[in-house]
């Protein structure tokens, strides 16, 4: 439902138009029936909202994009509320400020899941129906008592955090990946006919504040020892993977990395979505421009090309998911530092992952090729599970007649228990997302 900011202007033009009425129907009396009559207005002005909304998503959606970019006064699309009110009701007139009051709130706010955003303690919020959701607060998966009115209201909303974003999402694009950097927010949302039954959202909340590597060894993440050895591979020109799986603390431990780098190293981040938001000084925050944004489409290559001419001391991927892996290999086979994150089960694994996701995107060049580029790009390989670094690889180099890379454990939790155990006796009972 939309945020309601307005039921005391309700009340009052309810109570001045029922006042001329002298008559009390049903031998209800006046007080009765001004409330039945308030309700059932109330109800059906936010019914007329959602069908203001839904019919705007429909016809105009990028003008809502446009407005939500500040690049089209909302007056603009304060008048078209204005006319679509009128089209689907006579009475829209009567109540003409409030609807447009309640449209721009469910259009520019998060409605019901606004007090989730707003928890410092929430980093997931999942939705699979109107009335179907969870959050994740201080690592603890819950449901919570949250519904729509119903799915064409979920459908509405789900649809319009994209739209708002700068995304598309349609039946012929029914899945769409968005940020809000306003909110720190990465917004997954699918709709039929790739959700079978309804939509299904998906948000991950970046924390406002970066927490350093001295917060995540009290947080348990990290022991002392190790948080100095990052603190050394942070300032001697690494190049670093981190791994693990969904939510395992991969973006909060890159973050951590980019605060504790040279003070004045100039680092491009470039990422499709944004969600890294580092708060060190010499940083180049840029972004992938997808084709439905209109324009030049701008890719990670170009962003990689053209970081090439810029004085640049490290490259920043962010997440690798696909054809990220082998914009990544170039970076740092160019004899830069990069830095990026991966899904992967176990340390070792990475390399292999990486060569999958590099192939389809590469051209021409041999698996050969591809792991002598591994092998001499990656330096460090650090794997997470549940919010604490489980092992540490070394790369050492990949070689050819054993078609085998070298690796040099230089961490592993099993053989540093003594040094977790006695970290975790103050370590904060709060799992953050990644």
């Amino acid at each position: 439902m939309p945020i309601i900011t307005s039921h005391t202007r309700f009340a009052e033009k309810l109570s001045q138009y029922m006042a001329d009425k002298s008559y009390a129907p049903n031998n209800k009396s006046l007080s009765d029936n001004l409330s039945e009559e308030k309700t059932s207005s109330m109800d059906g002005l936010n019914d007329l909202v959602i069908q203001i909304c839904s019919k705007i998503l429909d016809t105009d959606p990028e003008l809502v994009a446009r407005v939500a970019a500040r690049q089209t006064p909302r007056q603009v699309l304060l008048d078209l509320v204005g006319r679509t009110a009128g089209q689907l009701s006579l009475r829209a007139g009567f109540f003409e400020n409030d609807i447009r009051q309640q449209v721009m709130d469910y259009l520019f706010g998060y409605g019901p899941l606004q007090p989730y955003i707003d928890r410092d303690a929430v980093t997931d919020i999942d939705g699979t129906g109107p009335g179907e959701f969870t959050i994740k607060a201080d690592g603890i998966r819950q449901e919570i008592d949250l519904r729509f009115a119903d799915k064409q209201a979920y459908d509405a909303f789900c649809r319009l955090v994209i739209i708002r974003n700068g995304g598309i999402i349609n039946e012929n694009d029914s899945h769409c990946r968005v940020s809000d950097p306003d909110y720190r927010l990465r917004i997954n949302v699918t709709v039929p006919p790739r959700s079978v039954n309804c939509p299904t959202i998906s948000i991950r909340k970046h924390r406002k504040q970066t927490w350093d590597l001295s917060d995540l060894v009290k947080m348990g993440m990290l022991v002392p020892d190790l948080a100095d050895m990052i603190r050394l591979w942070a300032c001697s020109g690494q190049t670093v993977l981190i791994c693990g799986k969904g939510a395992a603390g991969k973006t909060t431990l890159l973050r951590a990395f980019i605060q504790a780098m040279p003070r004045l190293e100039r680092v491009l981040i470039a990422e499709s979505d944004c969600e890294l938001y580092p708060e060190k000084p010499c940083c180049l925050m840029q972004r992938v421009k997808k084709a439905h944004e209109g324009g030049r489409s701008i890719t990670l290559r170009d962003l990689i090309n053209d970081g090439l001419t810029m004085s640049l001391d490290s490259y920043c991927i962010g997440e690798i998911v696909g054809d990220e892996a082998m914009e990544f290999l170039r970076a740092a086979f160019s004899g830069h530092r990069c830095l990026a994150t991966i899904h992967a089960e176990r340390a070792s694994d990475v390399p292999d992952r990486m060569l999958a996701l590099a192939r389809p995107a590469s051209h021409g060049e041999s698996d050969r090729t591809l792991k002598r580029m591994l092998g001499s790009s990656i330096d460090i390989i650090i794997y997470l599970h549940d919010f604490r670094v489980m092992q540490v690889l070394a790369v050492k180099g990949y070689r050819e007649g054993d078609d085998e890379f070298d690796f040099d454990e230089i961490w592993h939790a099993e053989e540093n228990q003594a040094a977790i155990l006695a970290i975790s006796q103050y370590a904060l009972p709060m799992v953050p997302g990644s």
